[in-house]
C-alpha cells in the first residue's frame, strides 16, 4: 500500500514535470533584427525608444507602452537589449506557468486537468504571445478573486501583492493589456468590498497605482507623460477598427459566434443554480469581457489574427467558476457544454492556422516537439544564439548599406517615411521620429495633427529618408497628411540610393501648411461622380466628411468598420481604386497631381508632368452597407499652394 509520503512525492514529481513543460513551451527567443519588414521594424523601433527613454504618448505614440518591446515574444533582435529581453521572457514564462498551474487546482476531474494542460502546452503556447498574456492576465485576476476567502492573512496579502505587481508591469506592455488589467482591478476591488469592507477594497487600487507608477518610473518614464500615454492610446484604439479592418471569412465568424453562445450557456447552467455566489458572476463577467476583447483583436483584421480569439476560447471554459453542488443532470450538461466549447474553438483555430502555417490536427504534435527541442537547445546556448544574431545583423548591414546617405547625414537627425525603420537602424543613423512613427497608424485627426505639429516645430529632423508606401491598397498621400504637406514644403531632394529618397530640410514656411483658396464645396452620395476636370491643372487638396449612422456606429463597435473605396478617373482615361479611411480624409491631403509611388514623388520634385484627376467617386459595397453611413458625403477641394 502506498504511503502518504510516496503519493505526495509522486504528485510533486508530476506537477514539476507539467510545470517545466509549460514553462519551456511558453519561452520565446525573439526574431532576427529588422530590415524592410513592417512588423519587425516596429518591434525594433520599440526597443530603440525604450533604450533612449522616449516618453510614451509624447515622443512616440503607438499601440504598445514603454515595455512593449519585451511583451512581443518575436521582437527583432537588439544587441543592447538581448540580456534584458531574455530575462523578461524567462521570468514572464515562469509567472504565467505559476498562474496556469494554480488555475488547474480549481478544475474538477483528472481528465479535464489533463486536457487543460495538453491544450495549453501543446496547442496554445505555439502561437501569438498576445493570447498567452490575455490568458495569463485573466488567470491572475481569477486567482486573486478566488483566493480571497480561502487563505490566511499573510498568504492572502502576499498572493495579492504578487498578482498586483504582475498586473502593474504587464499593463505597460500594450494598451489592450492596460484596459484588461483595469477591468481586473475593478473586479478584484468589488470582490474585496463584497467580502470585507470598502476600506479594505481601497487597498487594491491604491496598491496597484503605487506599483504602476513605480514600474512606469523604472521604465524611464516621467509621471507627467502618463496622461498623454493614456489619451493618445485611446486615440489609437478608437481609430484601429476603421483603419485596419481587413478580410472576411464567414466560417470563422460563425464558429466564433458559436463560441460566444456556448460560453453563455455554460454561465447560465453553471452560475444560476442556487445557492448563488457573487464571485461566479464576477469571474463570468471578466471572462466574457476578455472574450470580447479577443474577438475585436482577432476579427477586425482577419487572417491569422483570428487565432488570438480561438486560442483564448479554447482555454476559457476551464476558467469559469461554477456551482459544484448542482444536480447530476446539470453537471452533465455543464461538462458537455465545456467540451463542445473546446471543440468549436479548436475547429476555428485549426481552420485559421491550418493552411497558412501548415498547422493541422495530424501534425501539431510534431510542431510542438520541434518547438520544445529548439527552446531547450537555445536556452542552454544563449551566447551562441546572440553570436548568430550578430552575424545576421552583419549580413543585413551589407545588404542594406546606404553609404552615400550615411556620408551626407552623418550624425544629423533623420526620420523615415516608410515602415522600414529597420534599414535606418542597420545604417546607424540618428533617428528622430515623429510621434506616430509609422504613417498608416495615424488613424485619427488628432494623431495626424500630432505628427504635423512635430514637423512644424523645431524638433523636425534635418533629413528625411523617404519611400512612399501604403498598406491594404490605401491611397498613399492620405496617410500622415499634415506631416507630408510640410515635408513637401520644407524639404528638398538630395539623392536617391537603393530606392530611398534623401530629403534635406530647407524651411519655406512657418507652422502647418494651411489649405489654400477653397475651390469647391459640395455634398455627394456614395457612388455619385464628382467632376474635377475644370480644376485638373491645379495642385489640389481634398477632404471628405464621411459619417457613420447610429447603426454604423453600433456595427463598428461590435464588429469592425466596413471597407470604403475611392475611385479616381484620370484625365488620360485611366480608372484607379484605393481604400480610404474616413477619419484620415477629414484633413486636406494632396489629390492632384497624383503622387502614387516613389517615381511620382521624384517627378513632382523635378517638375515633371504627372497623372491628373478628372473624377472622383466614393464606393461603398455591397449596397446594404450604405445604411451604416449618413446619406451625404461632404467634399471640399482647395488649392495646395506649395511650390515645387
Amino acid at each position: 500500500m502506498l504511503s502518504k509520503t510516496s503519493i505526495f512525492n509522486e504528485r510533486l514529481f508530476v506537477n514539476l514535470g507539467v510545470f517545466s513543460l509549460l514553462w519551456l513551451s511558453l519561452l520565446y527567443f525573439g526574431a532576427p533584427t529588422a530590415s524592410t519588414s513592417l512588423d519587425a521594424s516596429w518591434t525594433q523601433a520599440l526597443g530603440y525608444v525604450f533604450k533612449n527613454n522616449y516618453q510614451a504618448g509624447i515622443d512616440y505614440v503607438f499601440t504598445f507602452g514603454p515595455l512593449g518591446y519585451f511583451h512581443h515574444g518575436l521582437s527583432s533582435y537588439d544587441a543592447d537589449l538581448f540580456n534584458t529581453f531574455m530575462a523578461w521572457q524567462i521570468i514572464a514564462a515562469l509567472l504565467l506557468s505559476v498562474f496556469f498551474v494554480a488555475i488547474a487546482a480549481k478544475i474538477d476531474g483528472k481528465i479535464d486537468k489533463i486536457l487543460y494542460f495538453f491544450l495549453l502546452i501543446v496547442v496554445i503556447s505555439s502561437f501569438k504571445p498576445d493570447t498567452t498574456y490575455f490568458l495569463g492576465i485573466t488567470a491572475a485576476i481569477i486567482l486573486a478573486i478566488t483566493t480571497l476567502p480561502n487563505l490566511n492573512q499573510l498568504s492572502k496579502t502576499s498572493t495579492l501583492l504578487i498578482i498586483l505587481l504582475f498586473l502593474a508591469v504587464v499593463s505597460q506592455t500594450k494598451f489592450t493589456n492596460f484596459v484588461l488589467v483595469g477591468v481586473g482591478i475593478f473586479a478584484i476591488t468589488v470582490m474585496v468590498w463584497h467580502i470585507y469592507s470598502l476600506g479594505s477594497a481601497i487597498f487594491i487600487p491604491l496598491t496597484f497605482a503605487i506599483f504602476l507608477m513605480a514600474a512606469w518610473l523604472l521604465s524611464g518614464q516621467s509621471p507627467s507623460s502618463f496622461p498623454h500615454f493614456f489619451v493618445n492610446s485611446l486615440q489609437i484604439t478608437s481609430g484601429y477598427s476603421e483603419a485596419m479592418s481587413l478580410g472576411f471569412t464567414p466560417t470563422e465568424i460563425k464558429l466564433a459566434m458559436a463560441s460566444f453562445v456556448v460560453m453563455t450557456l455554460m454561465i447560465v447552467v453553471g452560475c444560476l443554480p442556487k445557492p448563488w455566489k457573487f464571485d461566479r458572476f464576477v469571474i463570468a463577467g471578466v471572462i466574457m469581457l476578455v472574450l470580447f476583447f479577443t474577438w475585436k483583436a482577432g476579427f477586425v483584421r482577419q487572417g491569422l489574427h483570428e487565432r488570438i480569439f480561438f486560442a483564448f476560447a479554447i482555454i476559457a471554459p476551464f476558467f469559469l467558476n461554477y456551482n459544484r453542488n448542482m444536480n447530476v443532470v446539470l453537471r452533465f450538461c455543464y461538462r458537455g457544454l465545456r467540451y463542445l466549447a473546446i471543440v468549436i474553438a479548436l475547429t476555428g483555430f485549426f481552420q485559421v492556422v491550418g493552411t497558412p502555417l501548415n498547422y493541422q490536427p495530424n501534425n501539431f504534435l510534431a510542431h510542438w516537439n520541434h518547438r520544445i527541442y529548439n527552446n531547450i537547445s537555445r536556452l542552454f546556448k544563449l551566447p551562441e544564439l546572440k553570436s548568430n544574431q550578430d552575424k545576421t545583423v552583419a549580413t543585413l548591414k551589407q545588404q542594406h548599406d546606404l553609404p552615400q546617405i550615411r556620408a551626407i547625414v552623418g550624425q544629423s537627425t533623420v526620420d523615415i517615411f516608410s515602415w522600414e525603420q529597420g534599414v535606418l537602424f542597420l545604417n546607424g543613423l540618428n533617428w528622430q521620429p515623429r510621434p506616430v512613427f509609422q504613417s498608416y497608424a495615424a488613424f485619427t485627426p488628432s494623431l495626424i495633427a500630432i505628427n504635423g505639429d512635430f514637423y512644424a516645430s523645431n524638433k523636425a529632423p534635418e533629413f528625411v529618408l523617404f519611400k512612399l508606401q501604403a498598406i491594404d491598397g490605401q491611397f498613399p498621400l492620405m496617410n500622415d497628411a499634415e506631416a507630408l504637406k510640410i515635408v513637401l514644403r520644407d524639404y528638398e531632394p538630395v539623392l536617391t540610393e537603393k530606392g530611398y529618397l534623401l530629403l534635406k530640410r530647407h524651411p519655406r514656411g512657418l507652422g502647418l501648411v494651411s489649405n489654400g483658396k477653397t475651390l469647391l464645396t459640395q455634398e455627394i452620395k456614395a457612388g455619385e461622380l464628382l467632376d474635377l476636370r475644370s480644376l485638373s491643372q491645379k495642385q489640389l487638396l481634398l477632404s471628405l466628411e464621411i459619417h457613420k449612422s447610429l447603426l454604423g456606429r453600433l456595427y463598428s463597435l461590435l464588429y469592425r468598420f466596413p471597407v470604403i473605396s475611392m475611385e479616381i478617373g484620370t484625365t488620360d482615361g485611366m480608372t484607379l481604386s484605393y481604400r480610404i479611411i474616413p477619419k484620415m480624409m477629414t484633413t486636406g491631403f494632396v489629390i492632384n497631381p497624383l503622387i502614387l509611388n516613389q517615381n511620382d514623388l521624384n517627378g513632382w520634385y523635378k517638375g515633371e508632368p504627372l497623372k491628373q484627376v478628372a473624377t472622383i467617386r466614393v464606393i461603398i459595397k455591397p449596397d446594404w452597407l450604405q445604411s451604416f453611413f449618413q446619406n451625404h458625403i461632404g467634399v471640399t477641394v482647395s488649392e495646395f499652394e506649395v511650390q515645387r
